[in-house]
């Protein structure tokens, strides 16, 4: 397979359940990325990350690629995506394949084993969206980085795959191609949001990153470098504003800001004193008046409820322990007031709320998370230089020069 190089102008587009985002990057003179447009539009006809209304989500991915467009003063023709979806899945298969001919193990040997691992895997009706070699073993010999050249009559690989029904991947080309926009690469969304706020020194040691988005939930783990587990739960702050109309007989948007502004994952007495004005739903002009309280008691049963289901995981997952003792939290539901601290409360371990990256022209107008998957993205598009799959069983070295050499570079000295 030919690899692609990047671009020196890359787009970047972030489908969620809440919003639409999009970023234009451009590669300078200087070597550093700095985004020259910026496009930002609510979404329509998404859920849990499935197209679930053609007409309306091709009409406010159509809105937010056209703010990024004009801003740029280009057209975008191509786009680097995130694949939301309740339906990704990962594999953790090992497979042994036979080295008899008394030669040293060549770059066709790892090829040959990886392509098997895939095709073993690979369900009827599925898509392959990533693939990572974890570690190789020779002869039986485990935790073998790079087998070329050894000699050996096994040679052996324990390998993490995601896949994804292809009926969601071509839904999500059907929404661009109404757009006029080809897809570069598609990346899962828990690693883009991950990758916006995990270090290297973080991934190494092990850490997972869990993104309370608008309608999923997804938890990206990492150890020894690399991304060893995915998971999504189909709970997130949608959910929780659908409580808080209930509760409170209000409308969702109402609903909405009073989360955003009053709400908290833990009551203090001042909540019972503290009152909210509440328009009641269905009749104009009419407000009620309730305690903090009321609001909070609503958001703490399930914002519990979510947490306690990403513990659920964690416990079928014994051998990740040491990276889901370190938690890191993204997306829209960390800024919940007290999150932190009830998530350490019922997870244990230490929990940080994720800062993303900061990009030269990224927009300071918007909330500290909402270009957090777009810089995930661009994240990706450069390490994938240096990625197993796409470094480690090329014959040639990377080249130093043009847009990889670039990106190469400004990767090694900023992360």
């Amino acid at each position: 397979m030919v690899k692609k190089k990047l671009k020196s102008v890359l787009t970047l587009l972030d489908i969620g359940t809440s919003k639409i985002c999009c970023l234009i990057v451009r590669f300078g003179s200087d070597d550093v990325p700095e985004v020259i447009g910026t496009g930002y539009a609510p979404a329509k006809g998404i859920q849990a990350g499935a197209i679930i209304d053609l007409d309306e989500a091709t009409e406010c991915i159509r809105e937010a690629l056209k703010q990024a467009d004009t801003q740029a003063g280009r057209l975008t023709t191509n786009v680097i995506v995130n694949i939301s979806s309740t339906q990704l899945k990962a594999h953790h298969i090992q497979k042994e394949i036979e080295i008899n001919d008394g030669r040293p193990i060549s770059t066709s040997d790892v090829k040959r084993l990886v392509d098997g691992v895939i095709a073993s895997c690979l369900a009827q009706g599925d898509e392959v969206i990533h693939s990572f070699p974890l570690s190789y073993s020779v002869d039986k010999e485990p935790n073998v980085q790079d087998p070329r050249g050894l000699y050996g009559n096994k040679l052996g690989v324990h390998m993490h795959i995601i896949t994804l029904p292809e009926t969601q991947s071509r839904n999500l080309v059907a929404v661009l191609d109404r757009c006029h926009v080809s897809i570069d690469m598609k990346v899962a969304t828990p690693y883009a949001s991950a990758l916006a706020t995990v270090s290297e020194e973080e991934k190494d040691v092990g850490v997972t990153a869990v993104d309370l988005g608008a309608g999923m939930t997804s938890i990206a783990v990492f150890l020894d470098g690399g991304l060893v587990h995915l998971e999504l739960i189909a709970q997130g702050g949608h959910i929780l504003t659908k409580d808080i109309t209930r509760g409170l007989n209000t409308s969702f948007a109402v609903a909405e800001r009073l989360k955003t502004l009053h709400g908290a994952a833990f009551l203090s007495p001042r909540d019972e004193i503290d009152r909210l004005i509440v328009p009641v739903l269905g009749e104009e002009g009419v407000n009620v008046q309730v305690p903090q309280a009321d609001l909070i008691s609503i958001i703490i049963p399930r914002i519990e409820e979510i947490i306690e289901n990403i513990g659920h995981i964690f416990d079928k997952y014994p051998y990740f322990v040491v990276a889901t003792k370190h938690l890191i939290l993204n997306g829209g539901g960390s800024m919940l007031q007290g999150i932190k601290e009830k998530t350490q409360a019922l997870l244990g371990g230490t929990v940080r709320v994720g800062k993303p990256d900061t990009i030269r022209g990224l927009p300071t107008q918007y909330e500290p998370y909402a270009f957090s998957t777009c810089i995930g993205l661009l994240k990706y598009a450069m390490i994938r230089e240096k990625s197993l799959t796409n470094e480690k069983f090329k014959t040639q070295p990377i080249p130093r020069k043009g847009i990889i050499g670039k990106v190469t570079q400004w990767l090694a000295q900023n992360f």
